[in-house]
């Protein structure tokens, strides 16, 4: 089959207005290209601010191949105008009811399309064993407390399920390693606490985010009295985003192979 022929891939993420953000978006892109050559692939972005403040300043594309900035309802359109039928839609994002996977932009307006739809980073169970044990490597050493973070869902907490499991999963097989969230259920305390329990000095932050962005990484690491950092007082460090963890992003790309497999 010839690409023309083949599912137009397309990738449904929030955009970042960070340049860190943006690599590692650019990474992402990088890795799906090289596993799909045969394959059209293209991004559309949910996050309204991030997208259009990029455009504001005169920046209508991302990457190095120039992937223009659009929204996916305006994806959905260029494909129509172009005569494509066949979307595999997959999610750049953590958890099943994440906004970007909600029903409205899920569906949009999908009209002379066959869309079939893939799933979030966590959304099978056995995910989030495996993603935890991906991002291990990289936990602190012996001298080190670990905390991953992420934003989670304080307006739906129930949403938040998969990160209590991570959280559980992290602290019976890690020593010294735990999760937070800004938004909802475990929170920041509790492991908080437990660092300040372990009586260890230093802490590394690890996002678990697929692009840097303001709304998570600004509270971990500024100068902020209210930041993760200062409010734990200890010598800290922050890794990379889960963009640019190829072994992460290789468990999230099965949802390409599952979604592509429907057609």
């Amino acid at each position: 089959m010839s690409k023309d022929s083949k599912p137009v891939i397309v990738i449904n993420a929030f955009g970042s207005r960070l340049a860190s953000g943006q690599k590692d978006l650019e990474n992402v892109d990088r890795m799906v290209v090289a596993r799909y050559p045969a394959y059209d692939i293209r991004w559309g972005f949910g996050g309204g601010p991030p997208r259009e403040g990029l455009k504001s300043i005169g920046q209508d594309t991302l990457f190095e191949r120039k992937v223009p900035l659009k929204s996916l309802l305006e994806v959905y359109a260029d494909l129509r105008s172009e005569g494509k039928r066949d979307v595999a839609l997959v999610f750049l994002f953590l958890l099943p009811g994440s906004k970007g996977t909600d029903p409205h932009m899920m569906v949009g307006d999908t009209r002379g399309l066959n869309v079939e739809y893939g799933y979030p980073l966590l959304a099978p169970p056995q995910n989030i064993d495996r993603v935890a044990d991906a991002l291990s490597p990289r936990f602190g050493g012996a001298d080190t407390a670990t905390i991953v973070c992420t934003q989670g869902n304080g307006e739906a907490p129930t949403l938040n399920t998969p990160l209590l499991q991570m959280d559980s999963y992290l602290r019976k097989h890690y020593k010294n390693v735990f999760l937070t969230t800004l938004s909802g259920p475990p929170g920041n305390e509790p492991a908080f606490e437990s660092v300040r329990q372990s009586g260890l000095k230093k802490v590394k932050f690890i996002p678990l985010l697929f692009a840097s962005g303001a709304r998570l990484t600004y509270p971990i690491m500024s100068e902020s009295k209210t930041s993760y950092k200062k409010q734990l007082g200890l010598a800290a460090t922050c890794d990379c985003c889960l963009g640019s963890i190829p072994e992460v992003i290789d468990i999230w790309m099965e949802s390409i192979d599952w979604t592509l497999a429907k057609f």
